[in-house]
């Protein structure tokens, strides 16, 4: 399949309130995945996968990897990838996104800076695994989809329960991954970088801060990074100060200069033109009718039988 570079888009998603996941179920979700669809997306929340049926390619990052039934996938935050079914043909996906960060600020055997730790840790890469390889966390995501579509009594707890049992899984890859010592993706070579975004987004950032995170000099970071997620270090950073814009004007009272200031912008006509080049939209206009973008973005996923 032709390599798709053409741009990255970004999709945001809310898990509905006192809800502890964000499931697309059912056989909306049947279609032929990549028919038309020519970039690359990345979201907000992880998202993980399970393959029912289908066959085709999973684009992760830099890795073009096969799938079949019963494949996995997890997708961290911020990781440009893509689903493509086997030309011609349709495949049996389902959804959820998670919100990792919450998972573990739960936790309360550990403290913040470990808890940050853990998030750096599972928020590395990404993964497409054989469910017949990992049982029990097919067991796990499965259990998850299936309380999440019945909804009987107490599913709610019973979701939190197996999600945080899904954490300690994701754990046990970032183990495997390190012992085994794999060869490194270009992701995980510019984690430095993602990291530094990550905890300074608030602030200015410098192309060369970022090339040092990652121990590289600038013009090989910048070739690099643009390699691995298909865009351009500062439009990555406008990306991150974007995605953490939303999350403001959801869920706090703060004026748009505040907002622009909180998440990197020193003028609120930068924070306009970044937030509608991001999402077509200005953040005045997204405010006023976020449940409706967000809803209308659903909404093509899910009814787009076309290809999404």
């Amino acid at each position: 399949m032709a390599k798709q570079r053409e741009k990255v888009e970004f999709r945001y998603y809310e898990i509905g309130e006192d809800e502890p996941v964000l499931a697309l179920l059912g056989e909306d979700w049947i279609r032929e995945y990549g028919k038309e669809i020519k970039c690359l997306h990345f979201h907000n929340l992880m998202e993980i996968g399970y393959c029912h049926w289908g066959t085709g390619e999973v684009i992760l990052g830099q890795e073009h990897i096969c799938f079949s039934p019963g494949t996995i996938m997890l997708v961290p935050p911020r990781l440009p990838h893509t689903t493509n079914s086997e030309k011609g043909t349709k495949s049996y996906w389902e959804w959820m996104y998670v919100d990792l960060e919450k998972i573990v600020s739960e936790m309360d055997r550990y403290d913040p800076m470990f808890q940050k730790k853990l998030l750096k840790r599972i928020q590395r890469v990404g993964y497409l695994l054989p469910g017949e390889e990992n049982p029990g966390l097919t067991r796990l995501i499965l259990g998850v989809m299936e309380e999440a579509r019945q909804k009987k009594p107490y599913y709610k707890d019973c979701i939190s329960g197996l999600l945080r049992a899904c954490l300690a899984e994701f754990l046990r890859l970032s183990d495997d991954e390190e012992r085994t010592m794999r060869k490194r993706t270009h992701r995980a070579v510019i984690s430095g970088a993602l990291d530094y975004v990550a905890d300074h987004y608030m602030r200015e950032i410098k192309i060369s801060q970022l090339a040092e995170a990652s121990s590289m000099s600038e013009s090989h970071f910048r070739r690099v990074f643009e390699e691995s997620m298909d865009m351009k270090p500062v439009d990555y950073i406008n990306l991150i100060r974007i995605q953490y814009a939303c999350e403001l004007l959801k869920k706090t009272e703060k004026s748009m200069e505040e907002v622009a200031v909180a998440v990197g912008f020193f003028s609120i006509s930068s924070f306009n033109r970044n937030f509608k080049k991001v999402l077509n939209i200005s953040p005045y206009q997204w405010k006023r009718s976020a449940e409706n973008y967000e809803s209308k973005l659903l909404y093509c996923r899910i009814s787009a039988q076309k290809g999404w």
